[in-house]
C-alpha cells in the first residue's frame, strides 16, 4: 500500500497547484496536484510532470488515467468504485483515498492503491 502524507514515510511532495504556470514554481522531484483538468492533465502529459489529480466521479478516473495520472486522489468511499475499475481495465494510475490516519484500516479491507493521510496524529 501507497502511504502519502506521514511524516515517518518518505513520499514524493504533492504540491497543490491551480495553473500550469505554477508548475515552474514546483520542485523537481516534486508531484504537482490539482483539481481534475482537462488542460492541466495534458500539459502535464506532454512534459513527463508527474501528477495528482482530485477526483470526484469515475468518469474523471478513466480520463485522468489516460492522460497520464500517477495519483487519482478522493474519498474512501469513491475510492472503493474506482478501485475496482482500475482493476478492471489494468490502469496504470494508482487509486489514492483521502483520510483521517485513524481510517487507514478501512482502506486496508477496502484493497484501494493507496492512502493520502490527511491529519497524522502523534
Amino acid at each position: 500500500m501507497i502511504i502519502l502524507g506521514h511524516p515517518n514515510i518518505p513520499t514524493p511532495t504533492l504540491i497543490g497547484i491551480k495553473s500550469k504556470e505554477e508548475i515552474a514554481n514546483t520542485p523537481p522531484d516534486s508531484v504537482v496536484r490539482f483539481d481534475f483538468d482537462f488542460e492541466l492533465l495534458r500539459y502535464c502529459q506532454e512534459n513527463s510532470i508527474p501528477c495528482a489529480v482530485d477526483i470526484q466521479e469515475p468518469a474523471q478516473a478513466v480520463y485522468a488515467n489516460a492522460l497520464g495520472a500517477a495519483f487519482l486522489l478522493c474519498s474512501l468511499p469513491l475510492a472503493k468504485k474506482i478501485q475496482a475499475i482500475a482493476d478492471h481495465y489494468l490502469f496504470d494510475a494508482k487509486v489514492i483515498a483521502s483520510l483521517d490516519e485513524r481510517l487507514i484500516d478501512k482502506a486496508i479491507e477496502a484493497g484501494v492503491d493507496g492512502v493520502l493521510v490527511t491529519n497524522y496524529r502523534r
